[in-house]
C-alpha cells in the first residue's frame, strides 16, 4: 500500500466554486481508479500550506496509471490554475512499522 501526498496554497483571490467543481472532478475519477482505497483531505489550521490531500492506492503501479491518464491530466491541468506550491510526496510501508500501531 502506498499513500500520495499533495499539498498546496490556493491563489489569492481564488474562486472558491471553480476550484471546488474541478476538486470534485478530480476525486470522482480517483475513486472509480483500479487500486484505489481512500481519501483524505485536511486543512492547515495555522499556515502554509493551506491543503492536503493523500490518497491510499494498493499499489505504485495503481498510482502511476491513474496519474498517467489523460483524463486525470486534462483535470490536473485546470486543477493548476487554483492552487500554488503544489508539491507531491509518495509514501510506502515503514519496513519498522509496516502497520499502523493504535491504542488498545
Amino acid at each position: 500500500m502506498i499513500e500520495v501526498t499533495f499539498t498546496y496554497d490556493f491563489h489569492p483571490n481564488i474562486d472558491e466554486n471553480a476550484y471546488r467543481k474541478v476538486a470534485r472532478r478530480a476525486t470522482a475519477k480517483m475513486v472509480s481508479a483500479v487500486g484505489f482505497i481512500e481519501l483524505r483531505a485536511n486543512r492547515n489550521l495555522i499556515g502554509s500550506p493551506h491543503v492536503k490531500r493523500t490518497s491510499v492506492w494498493e499499489t505504485m503501479t495503481h498510482w502511476s496509471a491513474f496519474n498517467e491518464d489523460p483524463e486525470f491530466q486534462e483535470i490536473s491541468e485546470e486543477f493548476r490554475k487554483y492552487v500554488t506550491n503544489m508539491e507531491v510526496y509518495i509514501w510506502g510501508p515503514s519496513p519498522y512499522v509496516p502497520e499502523p500501531i493504535r491504542a488498545e
